[in-house]
């Protein structure tokens, strides 16, 4: 089934007295993704603080992250890079994916490119017989993924490894509209201060969700700096709706921190046709 793309041009309050001392374009743990990056914990981290410092405009902006650091040399890859743009997918039927998530105290930490949630341990992933345990979730504001050559109004991404090293995220696209409120307790509780954390009680991944869990599927990569191949990323087709006023209060905190899309070129790309 597909789902209509809904874009909304979001007004953005000067909440001045809000900003952090983020770095001027500062990405997501896709961004925190990792340091690692796109995402994971630390591979999922966003930025070490040895790594050389990237934003998202500018000298040192996407179309210099290359030339920051040797670590960073991924980045200029024009074959296997993410994120891109989910336009003609092969329909095939794919299992959904299976997700065991727990809800308890996770820890939010201003990365500088984006507020990493850590949740409780426990949270896992299988896809194809292949279990990974939810290392953090980070949100980009406006998306990275774009569907049909459109953008959403922001992505959020769950970012995991299995035992051996090996990244999936899966990323869920949000349009503006109703008031989100299973991530109301993250975004008043964003701290906004650059390295700074806070936590936060309760918190339920699987909140978070759309309805359906039909998905794109390809191999790309983390979307910041080291920007590691061979991620599996698995794209929810269904959006979840979230408040303009709730996108500003992050943007308060974090500027925007999308990556542009980068070309497909030969890679496959599967939308499960299950529901068709």
């Amino acid at each position: 089934m597909r789902y209509p793309v809904l874009v909304s041009a979001i007004a953005v309050p000067t909440l001045l007295g809000l900003l952090a001392a983020c770095s001027s374009g500062a990405e997501a743990t896709d961004s925190t993704s990792t340091s690692a990056a796109s995402t994971g914990s630390s591979a999922s981290a966003s930025a070490t603080a040895d790594a050389a410092e990237f934003t998202y405009e500018g000298e040192t902006g996407p179309e210099a992250w290359a030339d920051l650091s040797p670590d960073y040399a991924t980045c200029a890859d024009a074959s296997s890079q993410s994120p891109v743009d989910l336009t003609g997918a092969s329909d095939v039927a794919v299992a959904d994916p299976d997700l065991s998530y727990v809800s308890g105290l996770a820890e939010l930490t201003n990365t500088g490119h984006s507020v990493q949630i850590s949740p409780h341990s426990g949270s896992t992933l299988t896809i194809d017989g292949k279990v990974s345990a939810l290392a953090q979730i980070h949100l980009h504001e406006p998306s990275e993924h774009t569907v049909d050559g459109v953008k959403y109004d922001a992505e959020l991404h769950f970012v995991h490894k299995d035992g051996a090293g090996a990244i999936t995220v899966m990323a869920v696209l949000l349009t503006v509209g109703d008031e989100n409120a299973a991530l109301q307790s993250y975004l008043t509780s964003l701290p906004t201060e650059v390295d700074g954390t806070t936590m936060i009680d309760d918190f339920d991944p699987a909140a978070l969700l759309p309805d359906s869990l039909a998905s794109f599927r390809y191999t790309g990569s983390l979307t910041t700096p080291p920007c590691t191949e061979g991620v599996s990323w698995v794209v929810l087709e269904e959006p979840v709706e979230v408040s303009a006023a709730q996108l500003a209060a992050f943007r308060a905190v974090i500027p925007e921190n999308d990556r542009p899309v980068q070309p497909l070129g030969e890679r496959e790309l599967l939308l499960d046709g299950a529901d068709d």
